[in-house]
């Protein structure tokens, strides 16, 4: 009997395949096989930047620099690419009280001292000023304007620096096309109201989508804020399957992510025969509450419309009481146009559930438009079954139970399975 498995946040999940089942694609991956370790990643890539200068001939002892960096929600190895990148920085001779390293955290939690000492090291978080980004800050300075007009203000001290370095990580992105580039500067360091009206303004429609950027809007206005909030240089991850570094690309914020958005695509595209009834998806490398839902952006171009999406997800920070409420609630009043409402809200500027962050809002956004057109199975030890039934899925505690909860309304499905639903661009045979 035919066996696959699933990757979960620490562990692969191994189950059976129904001889009812007929596979059309598996979206296995080789083994992963880095180019080199972090440290000499970064350190060949900072002396060939892509579209850019050498930093030893862009810097002076003199600059202040601000390192812009990812938060933990990305798990690339950023404590050893900032290590290579402060060595380097120290031999152009610019003191660590020149350099400020910001934590991205667009509209995300603050990180508390031990994540960052766990994450840097003492040495580092002691030596260097670290600050957490804060959107809602009276400080920010204003860089430009959304298409509507609204100000984009910025980190003080990221638009105070001589010279702006953004540290993150390249991956499919189901709005942007790809994570990484300008999103490091536009949303990680800008003010709350510009980046949720940016969120409302381009997501699900148009040519924002996974694995886009041309004609994407939403890619479009990250790149030009970024632009006017001037990010010099980036050093971002490749990351492959397993939400591990592959490669690295470094340089102008433009060309260096675009660089690498092709290495990205050449090792996590995957051909599917064709959509089918049924398609299993794991959510990692997400296990953070609201991101367990981005899996089903690819799982819904590789579905027929009336089919089931099985997701397996582990979630180890819990969704809020909230998320589960406006779930409920707007099912209760757009039960029978999800889609619609969901993109006449965003239209307006109207969030699905008032006063919670943009992350819980594009989240059940996600939700509920993969409920319109499919039936959606939450496989998960981590959130109980009766918070499951308030977004309209339904819960099954494992693999087999999921099976035979969609046996009556698929008896003999076309299934496609894909073991890291995070970490995939699909490509339809024929397209």
């Amino acid at each position: 009997m035919q066996k696959a498995f699933l990757q979960a946040l620490h562990q692969e999940v191994e189950f059976t395949v129904p001889a009812h089942w007929q596979v059309l694609s598996l979206a296995g991956f080789g083994p992963s096989m880095p180019c080199g370790t972090p440290q000499a990643l970064t350190a060949a890539a900072l002396k060939h930047p892509v579209g850019a200068l050498p930093l030893d001939r862009q810097l002076t002892a003199q600059k202040k620099v601000a390192i812009i960096i990812e938060d933990l929600t990305r798990s690339s190895p950023k404590h050893a690419i900032l290590g290579v990148l402060l060595d380097e920085l120290g031999t152009i001779g610019i003191p660590p009280e020149n350099t400020c390293i910001v934590i991205a955290l667009g509209t995300h939690r603050p990180l508390s001292r031990e994540e960052l000492v766990q994450t840097y090291g003492e040495a580092t978080v002691g030596a260097y000023e670290f600050i957490n980004h804060d959107c809602r800050s009276a400080d920010l300075v204003p860089v430009g304007r959304l298409q509507s007009g609204t100000a984009v203000s910025i980190n003080r001290r990221v638009y105070e620096a001589d010279f702006r370095i953004g540290i993150g990580s390249i991956f499919p992105h189901p709005m942007n096309g790809f994570g990484g580039g300008g999103k490091i500067l536009f949303p990680g360091v800008a003010n709350f109201k510009a980046i949720f009206e940016h969120h409302l303004q381009h997501s699900f429609r148009g040519r924002a989508s996974l694995g886009n950027t041309a004609g994407n809007e939403f890619y479009r206005e990250v790149n030009d804020l970024a632009r006017a909030g001037k990010l010099d240089f980036i050093i971002n991850s490749v990351l492959d399957h397993r939400d591990r570094l592959h490669d690295l690309v470094c340089g102008d914020a433009e060309k260096a992510h675009l660089a690498g958005m092709e290495i990205c695509r050449r090792i996590v595209s995957r051909s599917f025969r064709g959509k089918a009834d049924v398609t299993v998806i794991s959510a990692f490398p997400y296990a953070e509450g609201p991101q367990i839902m981005k899996p089903l952006a690819p799982a819904e171009q590789i579905t027929r419309k009336g089919g089931c999406i099985i997701l397996y997800a582990d979630c180890r920070v819990p969704l809020p009481e909230i998320y589960f409420a406006g779930g409920e609630a707007f099912r209760s009043r757009f039960g029978g146009n999800l889609r619609g409402a969901v993109l006449d809200h965003f239209q307006r500027n109207c969030p699905i559930i008032a006063d919670a962050a943009p992350e819980l809002n594009m989240s059940l956004a996600q939700a509920m438009l993969a409920l319109n057109d499919f039936q959606i199975v939450l496989v998960t030890a981590d959130i109980p079954a009766d918070q499951v039934a308030r977004l309209g899925f339904r819960h099954a505690p494992n693999m087999a139970a999921a099976q035979e909860m969609i046996a009556r309304s698929h008896p003999h499905p076309t299934v496609n399975i894909v073991p890291s639903g995070g970490v995939i661009l699909p490509v339809l045979d024929g397209r």
